[in-house]
């Protein structure tokens, strides 16, 4: 139940970029929240896709109790086939980390390093809507999650490509061994994929977003190749302008959320030495056809 201080307290909104995020300040997340609380929060997201709140003291279930607000929080995700991924984890929650056991055991996952631009689950029947990532241990320089929106793609697309590719699917696939750009000679029932428009129709803001990622996006369907390759390419870059991108400095106690069908993230290095430990959920959302 939500306390007075909770239901009288009016949350403040300051975006982080011109384009893209905003911090929300005047809100615990510790502390159940009032239901005209999580509408304004709600509201936040559709129009800046990335939110920011600082100096949070979460627990795991405070972490899910939050994010269930988004939607049916999700389980983790297994390779297909093969070995499943043995860092240990909790049924909803990952740990994002470097750090080893006394054994030199992983104790969680996506370790040590620069990762490139994409957008968590693309790859699945019901994508992952809203990501929510908890700063534990921050390194003193790197590491950094940058941000690039999806929207400011679709808007500066020329506007004859957004006509001829306003109903193309796309292929999405995602295979663990690797944080590059997928083989596209890869045997498709060895990784998970599946496929997605193009260009989306966001549910909550109502504005097209341009749903692809240097990192998943395999191919254009119904296209060869070359001509697949040919406009992916800028597509791509435009994913990736700097201009459209906020990149965020960690501190210890950041709650990070944002809309997966809205914007890209990417994360830069740290120095070798230094340990970064980060606590990720997911939520499950429609599927988009």
């Amino acid at each position: 139940m939500a306390t007075k201080l909770e239901e009288s307290a009016a949350i403040t909104i300051n975006r982080l970029h011109p384009v893209i995020g905003a911090e929300i300040k005047n809100v615990d997340l510790s502390q159940p929240l009032a239901d005209d609380t999580i509408g304004q929060i709600i509201d936040a997201w559709h129009a800046h896709s990335v939110l920011l709140f600082r100096d949070q003291n979460l627990s795991e279930d405070d972490q899910i109790r939050f994010a269930a607000h988004f939607g049916p929080v999700a389980d983790r995700v297994q390779p297909v086939g093969g070995d499943p991924l043995d860092a240990p984890d909790w049924n909803n929650l990952m740990l994002i980390t470097d750090h080893v056991d006394a054994n030199g055991k992983p104790i969680g996952s996506l370790g040590h390093g620069e990762m490139t631009f994409h957008t968590d689950k693309c790859y699945r029947e019901r994508p992952h809507r809203t990501s929510f990532l908890y700063g534990i241990e921050i390194p003193s320089v790197g590491g950094h999650t940058k941000f690039a929106s999806l929207y400011a793609a679709y808007d500066n697309m020329p506007d004859d490509l957004k006509r001829r590719l306003d109903d193309v699917f796309v292929m999405q696939g995602h295979e663990y061994s690797g944080y590059g750009r997928l083989k596209l000679d890869v045997n498709l029932e060895d990784i998970h994929h599946f496929r997605q428009p193009l260009i989306l129709t966001v549910p909550g803001s109502n504005r097209k977003s341009l749903y692809l990622s240097r990192l998943n996006t395999m191919w254009i369907e119904g296209m060869d190749r070359g001509e697949s390759e040919a406009i992916l390419g800028p597509l791509f870059d435009l994913t990736e302008d700097p201009a459209t991108m906020y990149e965020h400095v960690w501190r210890k106690g950041d709650l990070l959320m944002w809309d997966n069908l809205a914007c890209l993230h990417a994360r830069t290095d740290w120095p070798d030495g230094e340990k970064r430990m980060l606590r990720r959920c997911t939520t499950v959302g429609d599927r988009l056809w």
